[in-house]
């Protein structure tokens, strides 16, 4: 059975999360709508693959029923119910979730959503794929041509507030207990180790918790749906779905191992290409087994492959031939030409009188540009003396693999993948350069930088009591208020206070006559007290030469406070 390794899709959707949850924590421009766009658009991309070779699988799941039915009986049902059932969430999602969210953000009726076929307006790019008669709806949506894609009230509302996040969670424990459940009738145990879905605990069933930026604790639902744009949430629900479509594969799989290879006499076989990633950093190489499902693994064959091309043709290309061991064939070349590839091929079997049989195959893959993304947790300017959270992602590498570097300071990791700390000192510097370096095929490859602004921390506001600014005020107020405070006001980054150092206390007494007291620290002293409340009405005290210090000893001036005693 299956360990608790992922496999390289379920990486790919990790990381795909990654690049989300760090665009989620930047300020909401034009070019981050856009980037959501993309990852949204290789989610949706990345789930009608797998749903291609899902319905390739049932559809030789169904030759062997077809061949042997009481043989293959009792498995092939069991892949039907998890089939029946994985139609459902899917269509739930698609219909009930996104639906609504698209409808109640933009403001517009189902009915409106659904008419609208003009290329250059609508909201659905494949009207197909959400045709009544389909078993499996599959909504796809042209984020650009949203114009709500940036709000998060309705979409809000409609997932928190009116509980249907908890109902998709509710639903989704469901379908992996329901799974995991129709594996062990079969015979097959353990496989909740390895069915991923996981909400609420892990799969030593320890509770998984959820935190902000700020480390509060937060539910499943308000992790993924509080607060989140549309563009993000349709993402979200996207990686939702390609989970789904994982487990439903992996299940299948195992059932149909149970058949029994060793005892079954196969007689159509299928040609079958699993790709270790179809999405590949240009300078990485492109990996892929080829092989027949449930064929004698002592049975060797040929494969032919070409380049560049849909479909094979062995009489007018000139194919790469590799032989296979332990009836597979592992496809290997490096990823040099960025965009899409294709690549179709044949697989050459002996028959049982020595008579090749020919099975085609063909498969697409990306290449892109090496690249990472590096996202400010606060916002998009680091300030000296201070620990800056960042987040770095880099779809198709390991954390294990990448390593960050700044040109100035300190960078640190933190407890998650991807989360890191800056912190640059008291620098004559404007910008720093943070370094995203993977190893790829041994080697170090640089795969961006980014350039950061530097900023002083703020100047705080001095307050008597927290409060105070000045104007008039009882002195009783004053005496109650006790002391005086340097408030950072609109500044991000929890822990970080400036103290008072010191101050000035003066009061016009008779004509030109003043009082001065001078104080340590930010408390009233005794001759403060003493001072205010001899005060009269119209009166004017002032609290200057004001000091207040950081937690790095940074000094700062700060302006008066004049108070006028009511």
């Amino acid at each position: 059975m299956s360990g608790t390794k992922e496999t390289p899709r379920q990486k790919m959707i990790g990381m795909m999360y990654l690049v989300l949850t760090a665009l989620l924590a930047l300020n909401v421009s034009a070019d981050i709508l856009d980037a959501f766009a993309i990852v949204n658009d290789g989610l949706e991309k990345t789930n009608a693959s797998v749903e291609t070779k899902i319905e390739e699988y049932y559809q030789t799941f169904s030759q062997q029923y077809d061949r042997q039915p009481e043989k293959v009986r009792d498995y092939w049902e069991k892949a039907n119910l998890i089939r029946t059932k994985t139609d459902e969430i899917i269509n739930y999602i698609e219909k009930d979730v996104k639906v609504p969210l698209i409808t109640l953000t933009e403001g517009i009726t189902e009915q409106e959503l659904l008419n609208n076929t003009d290329p250059k307006t609508a909201l659905i790019k494949d009207f197909d794929k959400i045709n009544p008669n389909n078993r499996r709806l599959f909504y796809e949506f042209e984020l650009k041509n949203i114009g709500a894609k940036d709000k998060y009230d309705a979409a809000t509302n409609f997932m928190i507030d009116k509980g249907n996040a908890t109902i998709l969670k509710e639903k989704i424990n469901e379908y992996r207990n329901f799974v995991i459940s129709t594996l062990e009738s079969a015979g097959i145990t353990n496989y909740s180790n390895h069915v991923g879905l996981l909400t609420d605990v892990d799969h030593n069933g320890n509770k998984i918790i959820y935190t902000d930026n700020d480390g509060k604790e937060l539910s499943w639902e308000n992790k993924n749906f509080h607060h989140i744009i549309l563009t993000a949430e349709i993402a979200i629900l996207n990686k939702i779905v390609g989970e789904i479509q994982t487990t439903e594969y992996d299940a299948i799989s195992e059932l149909f191992k149970e058949i029994g290879s060793t005892d079954y006499k196969f007689n159509s076989l299928t040609a079958r290409v699993m790709e270790k990633s179809d999405y590949v950093l240009k300078g990485q190489n492109y990996e892929a087994e080829i092989f027949i499902a449930a064929r004698d693994t002592t049975k060797s064959f040929d494969v032919r492959y070409v380049m560049g091309a849909e479909n094979f043709d062995k009489a007018t290309s000139q194919p790469q031939l590799i032989n296979s061991k332990d009836g597979k064939v592992i496809l290997k070349f490096p990823a040099t030409k960025e965009g899409i590839n294709k690549y179709a091929g044949v697989v050459e079997v002996p028959g049982p009188d020595g008579e090749l049989d020919y099975y085609h195959f063909n498969e697409t893959f990306t290449v892109a540009p090496p690249s990472a993304t590096i996202a400010p947790t606060k916002m998009m300017i680091l300030y000296k003396g201070i620990e800056n959270p960042i987040s770095v992602s880099a779809p198709g590498m390991s954390h294990e693999n990448v390593n960050v570097t700044v040109s100035e300071g300190t960078i640190t990791k933190g407890s998650n993948p991807g989360e890191y700390f800056v912190k640059v000192g008291n620098t004559s510097s404007r910008t720093v350069t943070v370094t995203v370096l993977a190893k790829v095929d041994g080697k170090n490859t640089t795969l961006s930088t980014y350039d950061f602004r530097l900023k002083k921390v703020p100047d705080p506001k001095p307050k008597i009591g927290g409060s105070i600014t000045g104007g008039k005020v009882d002195k009783n107020t004053i005496i109650a208020a006790g002391n005086v405070l340097a408030v950072l006001e609109d500044f991000d980054f929890e822990g970080y206070k400036f103290t008072i150092d010191s101050y000035r206390v003066s009061m016009n007494t008779r004509g030109t006559d003043f009082v001065d007291k001078d104080v340590k620290g930010p408390v009233f002293t005794e001759d403060v007290i003493k001072l205010i409340k001899n005060a009269k009405s119209g009166q004017k005290i002032s609290f200057e030469n004001i000091v207040a210090k950081g937690p790095d000893g940074d000094l700062r001036d700060l302006n008066p406070i004049i108070i006028q005693i009511k």
